[in-house]
This record gives structure tokens, C-alpha cells and sequence, in this order.
């Protein structure tokens, strides 16, 4: 069972996230008029999460390797930097959630009455993407500045600025008639979409995965970052 679950975290749920932002990307094309302004953010997300996972992980790739760095263990003893705390059945988990949990909102913002409350949650995704990537930048400008670090670019950072900051952008100007229950709802929305994501999923693989065999969910390099470290 773990070495089937290590194999579909390689390449094979990559290709599934790709080809799930490609039917999301078609059939919107062809209801977008039709389409609430919540689900129009909820395809954003799904569509821009495929692009950005092939940054992070492949176009250069070696986000983890900072994340790991930044909240992994201290001690080089005890450090696996290539699976713990993010190994690639975690993030596997988190993205296929941060692309499907916003195509569920879609259906929300059609059968329901909350498109502005899915609309303003996409918001509040695309700029904390934004925000997180800006803070990694700086931090890894830090960490790497000895080493011949010159900018604030890390894994993710270009599909932030390029694809989520423009998404939300265009939501927050199309945002009209709202309401405090549109607000209250937002809240709840994201506050579900980041709890299944991260500390109701991610917690307890992280420690699931670290029992595992030597390598098992790991990361082949440190991608990006590893011309960094051969001058530290």
C-alpha cells in the first residue's frame, strides 16, 4: 500500500491535478457568462493550483526544501530534509485539497445563495499565496545572501504574482452587494478549506510518513535551492 502511495505522488497526482484544470478550464470557457462570480473564483483556483504546483515541484521545483529547513528540526541529526515536515504524499494531500475544496465551492456558488461569500474566500486565497511567496522570497534572500542569493524568488513565487494576484484583483473589482452574511460565510468557507488541508490532513501524515522506510515520500534533490547550497 505505501509503495503504491509513494508511486501516484511522484508524477501520477500531477498529471491528475493537470488534467483536472484542464476540464475546469474548458467547461468554463463555454459557461463563463453563465457562470456566478463565485465560480468563476472557485475555477480560478483549480486552474491556477496546477500551474503552481509545476513551479513549486518541477519548473525549477525545491519549495520543500526551504519549508523544511524553516520548520523542520534543527538538529542535523535529526533532519530529513527531502520528506519531513512537507514529503510529497503532504503536499500531494494539501494541493489536490486547495484545487478540489474551490470546485466544490463552485457547485456552492450555483445551488446556493453564497457567491460573494465563495468569491471573497478565492480572494483571501490569492493574496495570502501572494503574501506567503513574497515572505518566503525575502526569507530565503536571507538564508541564501551568503551564498549568492540576489533575489526574493522561490519556488511558487511567479505563479503568485502572475496568476493568483491577477485573480484576485479581478474578483475583488467584480465584488458587488456585499453583505455581513457574505463576510460571515467567507470566513467559514476558508476556515473549512484551510483546516482540511493543512492541520486535519498534513499533521498526522507528516508523522505517518516519517515511519516509513528511508526515502519513502521523499524528494529527489533540493531542485532550485541546491546551487545555494554548494557555495554555503
Amino acid at each position: 500500500m505505501a509503495k503504491r502511495l509513494d508511486k501516484w505522488c511522484d508524477i501520477n497526482w500531477i498529471i491528475f491535478l493537470c488534467a483536472t484544470a484542464c476540464a475546469a478550464a474548458i467547461l468554463s470557457a463555454i459557461f463563463w457568462d453563465k457562470m456566478p462570480l463565485g465560480a468563476k473564483g472557485g475555477v480560478f483556483a483549480a486552474v491556477i493550483m496546477a500551474f503552481h504546483v509545476l513551479e513549486e515541484w518541477k519548473f525549477p521545483g525545491g519549495l520543500h526544501y526551504f519549508y523544511n529547513t524553516l520548520l523542520g528540526p534543527k538538529d542535523p541529526e535529526k533532519q530529513e530534509l527531502d520528506r519531513y515536515p512537507m514529503s510529497r504524499m503532504t503536499d500531494m494531500v494539501t494541493n489536490i485539497g486547495l484545487q478540489w475544496i474551490p470546485l466544490v465551492y463552485v457547485l456552492l456558488s450555483f445551488v446556493t445563495g453564497l457567491s460573494n461569500a465563495v468569491a471573497m474566500c478565492m480572494i483571501i486565497f490569492c493574496f495570502v499565496e501572494v503574501f506567503a511567496h513574497f515572505g518566503a522570497g525575502f526569507m530565503t534572500l536571507h538564508m541564501y545572501k551568503d551564498a549568492g542569493k540576489k533575489t526574493i524568488y522561490d519556488p511558487g513565487f511567479a505563479t503568485a504574482c502572475m496568476m493568483f494576484l491577477p485573480a484576485g484583483i479581478y474578483l475583488a473589482v467584480h465584488l458587488t452587494g456585499v453583505t455581513g452574511r457574505d463576510w460571515l460565510w467567507c470566513i467559514i468557507l476558508f476556515i473549512i478549506m484551510i483546516l482540511i488541508c493543512i492541520p486535519l490532513t498534513e499533521t498526522p501524515l507528516k508523522k505517518w510518513v516519517i515511519k516509513q522506510e528511508k526515502g519513502m515520500f521523499a524528494f529527489a534533490s533540493p531542485k532550485y535551492f541546491e546551487q545555494f547550497l554548494d557555495k554555503k
